[in-house]
């Protein structure tokens, strides 16, 4: 049974007091100005030079294939997706965390082989390196919630000469100056060591899996997608006689992605509240003119308030009534708080599409209807084949199913919607390479990354067209990355079904990673492959299981999840 760290109190930006327990690390973050300190302390930079240093000797890798370099396994969660803040507001708000620092870390060691290694701390890592044999540094250092404070805390004291395990990294990345450093994202702190270990290394460069640090910094978020309120207010009054979908798209010519990339996708009508240098005051009133302008220019009746920065649908706001201004209000308010931009976008009734409850899948639940959030994926700078249905809890992600367009055919969704998502992945693949990106200076720096989808109609001045609309764009590490993983590794194995799922839950509190292998091994029937990816007790563990075709793939994959989660003894 794996230990979480002690319980403590962990205190809001606004004084009120969570009882942080069940955790796997400490709630100790840094703000920017520790982070600047460190850069001025290791690097003698400020941290605007640090970026441009990065920019410079920190170069993206795309693997090619056939070919492999060993890789050192650094993946955290950053704080430009508030991960923190999100664990902190469900604590705050009576929901259950997820404890994403530790599901990063624990989840990454997947991509491992014994050639690689990894770095963290936390035990359901240590377990899951132990479990693959992919050989590990463990720093130690639980005080800390992102492993980045960590870790240059503790390049800190390497440099006052203390003896640390970042002596056997340096010495690692030296004698493998091929090595690939795989991120989670390229942050500011991530920057700041990498730099450092360069430095120690003597090495004049670092290849990484991760998009450049002006991908990570700037596109790695949702306030690119919408026009500002004021940007759309100041349309000339003719465009608001165009019909709803010719308006969208002006309106989305307006948005930030537009604007620097020439980024045209399909998206939902919405618009950006801008949040850094706004009072309370006016970014409420923000929130309520974006709510008018749904309700006048489309006809819309219901939106979800969503934070830009963060990610695993955390503080999404949804289904909100855009009459109620004393809620639309309220809401702002609280949003306010956490110091965002957020967007207010159009609510969506989503298609469904039936999955599970297969008959070659004994134990799985029966078969549900889930809605049709679609994601696509940039892999190794190109648009990886296929596209992911994501399975939802709420807002939150639990996992997802490969389709390619037959197998999305096959569950009965139009094909139009599949090649639609499709178009737009490559369209955002292809603004990263164009012109207007070389004076972005995001030219050639998107190597990796998620776009999410909604299919579904939203009534008013659209009707019941089914539309499709880009709602989210994680261009960082993501969870899919698990099911690709999964899916080359079965055909490196010799299975020959093409299609595969994982599916994200809540391990009970003394189940391990050693005792989920076991059963997904006992599960497996032959010709299929099952596997058990990461397990955080009570808060994250992730399964996966192939299958001739998706509903088999999902129907297994939740059978082994029931098996997992049902009571009585372990093996």
């Amino acid at each position: 049974m794996l230990s979480p760290v002690a319980a403590s109190v962990c205190s809001a930006r606004d004084g009120a007091e969570a009882r942080w327990e069940g955790f796997f690390t400490g709630h100790r973050v840094w703000d920017g100005t520790r982070v600047a300190e460190s850069a001025k302390r290791l690097l003698g930079m400020d941290t605007a030079a640090v970026a441009r240093a990065a920019g410079e000797v920190v170069r993206p890798y795309r693997a090619q294939p056939g070919r492999t370099a060993p890789s050192l396994l650094l993946h955290t969660t950053t704080p430009l997706l508030k991960a923190f803040d999100g664990d902190l507001a469900a604590l705050l708000s009576g929901q259950e965390p997820h404890d994403v620092t530790t599901y990063v870390e624990a989840r990454s060691v997947y991509l491992g082989t014994p050639d690689d290694l990894t770095l963290g701390r936390t035990a359901p890592w240590a377990e899951a390196a132990a479990l693959r044999g992919v050989p590990a540094v463990d720093i130690g250092d639980l005080d800390h919630y992102y492993l980045t404070h960590a870790l240059l805390l503790m390049a800190e004291a390497h440099e006052e000469r203390a003896d640390t395990p970042l002596r056997h990294v340096i010495d690692w990345l030296r004698d493998r100056p091929d090595a690939v450093v795989r991120l989670y994202a390229l942050d500011v702190e991530t920057q700041i060591f990498l730099l450092w270990l360069l430095r120690r290394t003597g090495l004049a460069e670092l290849a990484t899996d991760a998009n450049s640090p002006a991908v990570a910094t700037e596109w790695n978020r949702k306030n690119h997608i919408h026009p500002t309120v004021a940007a759309a207010r100041a349309m000339p009054p003719a465009a608001l006689e165009l019909p709803p979908e010719e308006l969208l798209a002006a309106e989305q010519r307006l948005g930030r992605a537009h604007q620097r990339l020439g980024l045209t996708v399909p998206v939902l009508p919405g618009y950006t509240i801008a949040r850094s240098g706004v009072d309370r005051d006016a970014f409420v009133a923000g929130v309520l003119d974006a709510a008018a302008l749904l309700r006048t220019r489309y006809g819309l009746s219901r939106a979800a308030l969503k934070p830009a920065d963060a990610g695993d649908g955390a503080r999404i706001v949804g289904n909100l009534d855009l009459a109620d201004t004393g809620r639309l209000a309220a809401e702002a308010r609280t949003a306010h708080a956490v110091g965002d931009d957020h967007l207010l976008e159009a609510w969506a009734t989503f298609l469904t599409v039936s999955l599970g409850g297969e008959e070659d899948a004994p134990g799985s639940p029966s078969a549900r209807r889930v809605p049709v959030v679609p994601s696509g994926h940039i892999r190794n700078g190109q648009v990886a084949e296929g596209l992911t249905l994501q399975m939802l809890d709420g807002y939150s992600w639990r996992g997802n199913d490969y389709v390619d367009e037959a197998g999305w055919a096959a569950l009965g969704l139009p094909r139009d919607a599949y090649r639609t998502v499709r178009a737009a992945l490559e369209a955002v693949r292809a603004a990263f390479q164009g012109p207007e990106s070389i004076a972005d200076g995001s030219h050639g720096g998107l190597v990796t990354g998620g776009i999410d989808f909604a299919v579904g109609r939203l009534g008013g001045a659209f009707g019941d067209r089914l539309l499709v609309g880009a709602i989210d764009f994680n261009l960082s590490a993501h969870g899919a990355e698990s099911l690709r993983t999964f899916r080359d590794r079965a055909r490196e194995q010799g299975i020959d079904e093409p299609y595969a799922a994982t599916r994200v839950f809540l391990p009970p509190a003394d189940r391990t990673l050693h005792q989920m292998a076991a059963t997904a091994r006992s599960m497996a029937v032959p010709g299929a492959l099952l596997e058990a990816v990461a397990c955080v007790p009570r808060r994250w563990g992730m399964v996966a299981a192939t299958g001739a075709g998706p509903a088999v793939a999902a129907a297994r994959a939740e059978a082994l999840v029931a098996a997992l989660t049902a009571p009585g003894p372990r093996p």
